[in-house]
């Protein structure tokens, strides 16, 4: 008996379908790139349970007759290439001819499409890749496809979708990557029949503020350059609006999106003198490279590229982002021939300039010869006698309190025949504070100090009560895009719980925040809230109370430590005590190190 088998057509569709649909955002992708190839000039893209339920996308484009309708569902059918030389001329999206066919054999499929304005076009109905029907159907001119049902024959594959909020924020990540790339195109997206984006044709700039936000304008630096390798176009946002957590970074290369860590390096180290490590620079690029030396065809989704000379296209892309960075002066610069003469501040508002005055000396005798006293220089006894008797040579103290009593007072008071336990001096040395605790010196980190603090009160605060929200004086605007919509009206809750009081403005996606957590300063308060909006991105969607409880107050106690702080003598000691006594002195909620503890042991191994 044989041990090797053909495969059924059903299963082997199934099997290439594992590659090609991942989830409703694949389906997404290889619907929107097909209505791009086929010519359409306006695409509509509709969703029902974040594209669970049903996705359906429909283009003015060209359209099919029913030659081609049923062919486009056959595996390896593709209207894209004719032999293996066209591999690496491709100009098209799709071309492997087998999304059509994958998406046939796990969802139901109904595609309507006519090739002329005028007439009759067809319908036809698919079902376990297998063609129901094909009935004459009045339709436009162009191609609708309408998925339903989505692993409705692979139980297994659907129990491991993610809730409605993640599949949706996916497929509008693939929007974002269709649409970016085709400016000339009109789109229109729709989730559960609200509307999410409509964007009119429009430059590139213009495309980038309609989907991310007006305020992304002031953000963008421009980048355009050309070598004989490849062609740099595009826009790097500038560093101070740079994310913790990966944001808006675009790679594309002959208008196709790309991953590329490799290319992303070479961003990273454009920004190396501007952005800190942890820190990621956001980039709206695209690369113009002869298509021969390019190989599309190494991934099955199409994301990955290889390239001839990848190290000549590292070398021009991070050139092209260092001229852009000190051309529009985003990196701080000095520049040292400056004439200083001339640079004249700004008048306050209301002040009219005033014409010069010029004054005369009525006693000045230009005949008149005054000498001055030769200098007396000090000799070197002198200057070692003044140098013993000064007690700080630099006058910049490091310290916010400094005096003889209280520096010298600092060791003795703790001297071992105290028998002081508890210290009630403490010593402020840069960002770090001393103590004495017995034997032990403590090299206390005042801002991580605060941060352990802070982080107990919000912590205990948020899990049992709500937190005091204080009036902004002004309200800060604010823009969010649809996945945050989603995100902000799912935990709204929270946010209100934690003290954020937003109110909505007329257009989508327009908040005021008018109120903000307690101990946290109003020029805090909106980065911390876009910093919880990227950590609830992050946060499992089955997540319990709890672990998001410790996500707000983990980003609201970091934002509130990085805020001013008095580091007076009183001030430190409360903080002292405040932190000796929270649930965990010795380490930060994100795990880092709080205090050092030094013995006379410990000092006699280092000396």
């Amino acid at each position: 008996m044989p041990t090797i088998n053909i495969l059924p057509d059903h299963v082997a569709n199934q099997i290439a379908a594992g590659e090609v649909v991942q989830r409703p955002a694949s389906v997404v992708k290889e619907l929107l790139e097909n209505s791009v190839d086929a010519g359409a000039t306006k695409i509509t893209l509709s969703l029902l349970g974040s594209g669970k339920t049903s996705i359906s996308v429909s283009d003015n484009g060209s359209g099919m007759d029913e030659e081609d309708a049923r062919h486009c569902f056959l595996r390896h059918a593709t209207s894209k290439i004719k032999s293996a030389d066209d591999l690496f001329q491709l100009t098209t999206r799709g071309f492997r001819g087998e999304a059509m066919a994958s998406i046939g054999a796990v969802a139901h499929v109904l595609l309507r499409t006519n090739q002329n304005e005028e007439g009759l076009g067809l319908e036809l109905k698919l079902e376990d890749s297998e063609v129901q029907s094909v009935v004459p159907y009045p339709w436009n001119k162009g191609t609708q496809v309408v998925v339903k049902n989505l692993f409705y024959n692979i139980p297994a594959r659907r129990k491991f979708l993610k809730n409605d909020r993640i599949e949706l924020r996916h497929c509008i990540d693939e929007f974002h990557r269709v649409a970016l790339v085709h400016g000339d195109i009109e789109w229109v997206m729709k989730s559960d029949e609200n509307l999410l984006f409509h964007l009119k044709p429009s430059p590139l700039r213009q495309r980038i503020t309609g989907i991310f936000g007006r305020k992304f304008d002031e953000r963008l630096v421009p980048i355009n350059e050309s070598t004989e390798v490849v062609k740099v176009e595009g826009y790097v946002i500038k560093p101070e609006f740079a994310k913790k957590k990966r944001g808006e970074q675009f790679f594309f290369v002959n208008n196709r999106f790309v991953k590329s860590p490799y290319l992303h390096n070479a961003l990273r180290e454009a920004f190396e003198d501007v952005l800190s490590g942890e820190h990621h620079p956001g980039y709206f690029l695209y690369l113009t490279v002869d298509p021969s030396e390019i190989d599309v065809n190494i991934h099955p989704t199409k994301t990955e590229i290889k390239f001839e000379d990848e190290r000549a296209i590292y070398a021009v892309l991070r050139s092209a982002t260092r001229h852009a960075i000190g051309q529009f002066n985003v990196a701080p610069t000095i520049d040292f021939d400056a004439e200083q003469s001339f640079a004249i501040p700004p008048l306050p508002d209301g002040q009219m300039p005033k014409a010069p005055q010029i004054t005369v000396n009525p006693n000045f005798n230009p005949f008149e010869t005054t000498q001055s006293p030769t200098p007396r220089f000090r000799s070197d006894d002198e200057k070692y006698q003044r140098i013993t008797q000064e007690k700080y040579l630099n006058t910049s103290q490091t310290f916010e309190y400094s005096s003889e009593d209280q520096i010298e007072g600092f060791w003795d008071v703790h001297s071992e025949k105290s028998g002081d336990e508890h210290s009630t001096n403490v010593l402020l040395w840069g960002k770090h504070m001393l103590t004495l605790l017995g034997r032990k010196v403590l090299i206390i980190n005042i801002n991580a100090a605060r941060y352990r603090v802070f982080y107990d009160q919000y912590l205990e605060k948020l899990s049992n009560a709500t937190l005091p929200s204080q009036q902004l004086l002004f309200p800060e605007e604010i823009q969010v895009g649809p996945a945050d919509q989603a995100l902000l009206q799912e935990h709204e809750g929270w946010f209100a719980t934690a003290g954020f009081d937003l109110r909505p403005e007329k257009n989508p996606g327009d908040f005021s925040l008018v109120g903000a957590p307690m101990l946290l300063s109003p020029e805090a308060a909106v980065p911390a809230l876009e910093e919880l909006l990227e950590q609830l991105k992050e946060l499992d969607p089955d997540a319990i109370e709890s672990s998001i409880v410790k996500s707000f107050a983990q980003t609201l106690a970091k934002k509130a430590a990085n805020s001013e702080f008095a580091k007076t003598k009183e001030a430190l000691q409360a903080l002292k005590e405040r932190l000796l006594s929270s649930s965990n002195p010795q380490y930060t909620p994100s795990g880092k190190k709080v205090i050092i503890e030094l013995t006379p042991e410990d000092l006699e191994t280092l000396l």
